[in-house]
């Protein structure tokens, strides 16, 4: 069994042990953890932690949200250890993993990762390049760069993990191919269907490693997107300048119900009206109203996610070129959405700030966002490298089966 510990996410960002694994408590006695040692070690990780940490100290706090994690080094990582650029020496005991999942987030994403192998980015031959437009996790689960003993050590944590995410709903009709199965009940809560995202290609190829050319684990993966990352201005900032004139015609204003059928016409990955209604958003549109009275065409626009990551970006075609996703985006984040909290739970320690200001001077205080780009999409790149963003790593979306993983991680299903 491996040593997990699953917390329950309060509405207040308060951390409360819902299920200690016995031994679970590291060797500096910091079981059970705090929310406060959590952010902290997550700080402590930036940039490569930033969609976790952002999700956990900006996201919702809905019932059921859920930290899923093996024991932790909280202190400082040590000279030579983690954060290196050598994975050869990595050892099995230096292997952790998080999970946060949200199943009330159904259907989308429920679950975001966090694994120390990802501190290694830039040791495997794909991680060398920018961005790729078609590697799927398959074709790169035999280039991670760690030893074998680390690799089992990080698979059977994740899988681990994953066994702690609870199902409440299952198919008992009949015998259908995994394919089949998630085509029928994808957009069902709480079945063992779930939406991973965010994943890094590390984590990502290993889950590919545990399905073991299956297809029943891994089920319907995404294209890579390249994570961008980029400051976010102050306030001021983000006000000054002409980046935020409009045109003759154009008037700024938010997303709302009557936009709704034309974003998800435009894009894909936003799976439902709700989840729209969930996103604070920036838009540009036609300032004269439709024929039927409704507000003018949205013709640009951006939403702000939980997990501090600018999405959507859009602009129609007949107003591209004139600057309006820049502008669209600047608006967004200078609407105060990406900062994180300096008190309460969810804050991290002062300490901890004041070490990440001394070693990395006054950008270390920066605050961080970013965007999920697919290589293909040349608009949106140009717009975040304008924006002062740079490729860092690759992500994805699958879908993963609940209790298959279970099976690999020698658990029954819940």
């Amino acid at each position: 069994m491996q040593k997990v510990q699953v917390y329950a996410v309060q509405p207040n960002g308060e951390f409360v042990l819902e299920s200690p694994v016995p031994g679970c408590a590291d060797n500096e006695g910091a079981s059970p953890y705090s929310s406060a040692d959590v952010i902290s070690f997550l700080t402590r990780r930036l940039p490569r932690s930033l969609p976790v940490l952002r999700l956990l100290q900006l996201g919702p706090k809905t019932p059921g949200t859920l930290v899923i994690t093996t024991p932790l080094p909280l202190r400082k990582p040590a000279e030579g250890r983690e954060g290196q650029k050598d994975p050869e020496a990595v050892r099995p005991e230096n292997v952790w993993t998080m999970l946060v999942v949200d199943r009330a987030s159904h259907p989308a994403t429920e679950i975001w990762s966090f694994s120390s192998l990802e501190m290694y980015h830039g040791a495997a031959p794909h991680e060398k390049e920018p961005q790729r437009a078609s590697a799927l996790p398959d074709t790169l689960k035999d280039q991670l760069p760690f030893s074998e003993e680390v690799l089992d050590a990080a698979t059977a944590q994740l899988l681990g993990a994953i066994a702690h995410i609870p199902v409440t709903w299952r198919d008992t009709s009949g015998t259908k191919s995994p394919a089949e199965r998630l085509a029928d009940i994808r957009h069902t809560p709480g079945s063992p269907y779930c939406l991973f995202g965010n994943t890094h290609s590390t984590v990502a190829a290993l889950l590919a490693r545990a399905d073991s050319g299956a297809g029943d684990l891994v089920l319907d993966p995404s294209v890579p997107y390249g994570k961008y990352v980029f400051p976010v201005p102050t306030t001021n900032q983000a006000g000054e300048g002409s980046v935020l004139e409009l045109p003759e015609g154009l008037i700024w204003s938010t997303i709302g119900p009557d936009d709704y059928a034309d974003v998800m016409a435009v894009n894909k990955i936003i799976r439902s009206p709700s989840t729209l209604a969930k996103l604070p958003s920036a838009a540009i549109r036609e300032a004269a109203q439709r024929p039927d009275g409704k507000p003018g065409k949205a013709v640009a626009f951006a939403f702000a996610a939980g997990d501090g990551s600018v999405r959507t970006l859009h602009v129609d075609p007949a107003y591209r070129r004139r600057g309006l996703a820049k502008a669209v985006v600047a608006r967004l984040l200078g609407m105060g959405l990406f900062a994180p909290p300096r008190n309460g739970p969810l804050a991290a320690r002062p300490e901890v700030l004041d070490e990440l200001l001394a070693e990395n001077g006054e950008q270390a205080g920066a605050t961080l966002a970013f965007a999920g780009i697919e290589e293909s999409n040349t608009g949106s790149i140009r717009t975040f490298r304008a924006l002062g963003g740079r490729w860092l790593w690759d992500v994805y979306w699958i879908y993963l089966d609940l209790d298959r993983a279970r099976e690999l991680a020698g658990e029954k299903p819940s």
